[in-house]
């Protein structure tokens, strides 16, 4: 074989190495998922319905999560977690959990997203955490995606 015809073979075996491996495989050799939550999103459902759509009481807020597959092939069996918690302003590392949610989805779609929206209420006015960690059966869990809003005295998100 001619010098010419090594290098363009060690490319493109080498494309194909790095696209076996990308991604999705987790650092102790296990199989990670490729489904994660890319955003979240949260709105006071105060303006747009009179009564709460839940049953739930206090302030109503509905929180989407954005969430992909990454993988050419469709997930397994999914839990989406929904987690809400109080923090403290002048406290920032304090925590104290509220409420739970979880969806449960059959599966995702290869290389596609979806929007999934649970309502949560918040006893009243003040700072708030939700966190939502996507678990995919079988595999390792990917990074769970958080953040931190403030509720005002009318409900305001």
């Amino acid at each position: 074989m001619n010098k010419c015809m090594k290098v363009p073979l060690f490319l493109i075996f080498m494309c194909w190495v790095l696209s076996a491996v990308s991604g999705c495989v987790a650092p102790d050799g296990g199989e990670r998922s490729c489904v994660s939550v890319e955003d979240i999103e949260v709105k006071s459902l105060y303006d747009e319905y009179s009564t709460p759509v839940s049953g739930e009481t206090g302030n109503v807020l509905n929180v989407t999560a954005y969430i992909i597959n990454a993988d050419k092939a469709d997930s397994s069996a999914l839990l989406i977690r929904f987690k809400l918690g109080e923090t403290d302003s002048a406290e920032p590392s304090s925590f104290r959990e509220l409420a739970t949610k979880n969806v449960e989805l059959d599966y995702i779609k290869g290389r596609s997203m979806l929007y999934q929206s649970v309502q949560i209420a918040v006893p009243g006015p003040g700072t708030y955490d939700v966190e939502v960690s996507v678990f995919e059966e079988g595999k390792d869990p990917s990074t769970a995606l958080g953040m931190v809003f403030f509720v005002g005295e009318e409900g305001e998100v």
